[in-house]
């Protein structure tokens, strides 16, 4: 259904669809698919935010990469989270390495489509 949408140029709706899709799948491999595929459509769509579409995946990464993530989708560069966690620049760096593979972003720029932000604005 995601991809229909996508063809027929619906992309905020399959962009959505894709992020239900997320949860209704047991393979996690598939529910990566789905959520690269949501935020990769939804990034097409002028900074359009939905429910669906907001804090995709936290749920995967651990207490320390949702908190560093969370922290970068801010703004926050590594060595200012760093400071404020009392943790070195390059365990920083590590865990955002570690949370870019499960969260299927290649970059910084991905973290905003993919945490909750209440004031944040994506670019």
């Amino acid at each position: 259904m995601a991809q229909e949408l996508e063809q027929r140029g619906f992309l905020l709706f399959a962009a959505e669809a894709h992020a239900h899709a997320v949860r209704a799948h047991r393979d996690p491999r598939a529910a990566r698919t789905a959520r690269t595929r949501a935020v990769a459509l939804a990034r097409r769509c002028q900074g359009a935010r939905t429910p669906a579409l907001s804090g995709l995946v936290l749920g995967e990464l651990t207490t320390r990469q949702r908190q560093i993530v969370t922290l970068a989708a801010t703004g926050l560069s590594n060595r200012q989270i760093a400071e404020k966690l009392t943790l070195s620049v390059r365990t920083v760096g590590n865990h955002l390495y570690g949370a870019y593979a499960r969260l299927g972003a290649s970059d910084r720029g991905a973290l905003p489509w993919l945490v909750e932000l209440p004031d944040a604005q994506p670019a």
